[in-house]
């Protein structure tokens, strides 16, 4: 059995996994389990990222890991995920990626905030888009961002979608049968509501009569984004590529939420990022054959978000008033089946980051 072990530490050690951390984790494991097979099941887990073993295995890393061995553990997920320098945004591309995924990981996992954690300890704000540096690893990750959010939206359709539901329905059931989670729905999507404007005239993505969509997030990391009829938009889909999927999707947060003392996190790893290392079919889905979708101004203009005098605005409502009448919508549901402590939670997660912003 001793050899057996040894045999599996010296594999995992060879992709990348520390000494340390096989020692004190994975040894520690397998010690408990007095079956072959069981041990087999167990070294099998240790190659599927986002596996118990794997999350196990990578918060014993994450501590006070220095710049070089955080990018050396995120070249390591990389290699679990056999991530691609740059995305297709093809179908068969999509489900393999997804199928490397452990396929218990929620989004409300822990591990989705230890997963953002080395990428700010390898590269800081600025670093991450500059043209320097592990140029490679920089656009895997970028990109990555819009795996892990393919993966949340698929996990939330197959936990709470039920027949005849839509994706917005099944968000609620998830969220109402999670109460302790924090569900934020304040932060402004107006960056997930471009469209092509031509002498103040607005044309939307899939022509669609107007757009409202509306972002949720959980814990400011993950992030779902619902269109005005309850269907998830992501830039990666294995059920259904959209062009508003692509141009306004869902895309993972590395950086921390923005607050009085913290301006540059979210800005640089989340906003900036995609004219960095965003992937040729969403520019060209963007660029749209000379007729760009773009987000509204933020500000009171005339192509601005926040007035209902701007071109985007429709029936006297500005762009902003018809998300947050969404938002209303979604949240009245969502309230509907909360009580007591369950509702007190929501209303303080609400009054923390809509209010306080902490």
């Amino acid at each position: 059995m001793e050899v057996e072990i040894e045999q599996y530490r010296l594999k995992l050690q060879a992709i990348g996994w520390s000494q340390a951390a096989l020692d004190k984790v994975f040894l520690a494991e397998m010690a408990s389990l007095p079956h072959e097979s069981a041990r087999q099941s167990l070294f099998e887990e240790a190659f599927i990222f986002g596996s118990p073993l794997f999350q196990k295995l990578w918060s014993f890393e994450c501590r006070a890991v220095q710049p070089q061995q955080a990018e050396n553990l995120l070249e390591l997920a990389m290699l679990y995920m056999d991530m691609p320098d740059e995305l297709s945004g093809e179908a068969a591309e999509i489900t393999k990626l997804l199928s490397r995924i452990h396929s218990d990981l929620s989004p409300h996992a822990p591990f989705w905030r230890q997963f953002s954690q080395p990428i700010r300890q390898a590269f800081s704000p600025a670093d991450f888009i500059a043209d320097s540096g592990n140029q490679r690893l920089k656009g895997q990750l970028h990109q990555f961002r819009y795996v892990i959010s393919s993966q949340q939206a698929q996990w939330v359709r197959q936990h709470f979608r039920k027949p005849g539901m839509t994706d917005g329905q099944a968000l609620l059931a998830y969220f109402q049968a999670h109460p302790d989670l924090d569900c934020q729905l304040w932060e402004s999507s107006r960056l997930h509501n471009k469209a092509f404007v031509d002498k103040g005239k607005v044309t939307y993505p899939d022509h669609q009569p107007y757009q409202a969509n509306i972002k949720i997030l959980h814990r400011f990391h993950t992030e779902f984004i619902l269109d005005r009829e309850g269907h998830f938009l992501n830039i990666l889909d294995p059920e259904k590529s959209s062009q508003n999927g692509l141009v306004n999707g869902a895309s993972f947060n590395y950086g921390k939420k923005p607050s009085l003392f913290n301006h540059s996190s979210h800005y640089y790893y989340d906003v900036k990022s995609p004219a960095q290392w965003d992937p040729q079919f969403r520019r060209l889905a963007i660029r749209n054959g000379g007729q760009a979708f773009k987000a509204p101004q933020n500000n009171r203009g005339s192509a601005g978000y926040h007035t209902a005098r701007s071109c985007y605005a429709i029936a006297g409502k500005s762009a902003k008033n018809q998300v947050d009448a969404q938002v209303k919508d979604f949240e009245k549901s969502l309230v509907k089946k909360l009580k007591g402590q369950a509702y007190l939670k929501y209303l303080w997660n609400k009054v923390k980051n809509k209010y306080l912003r902490l």
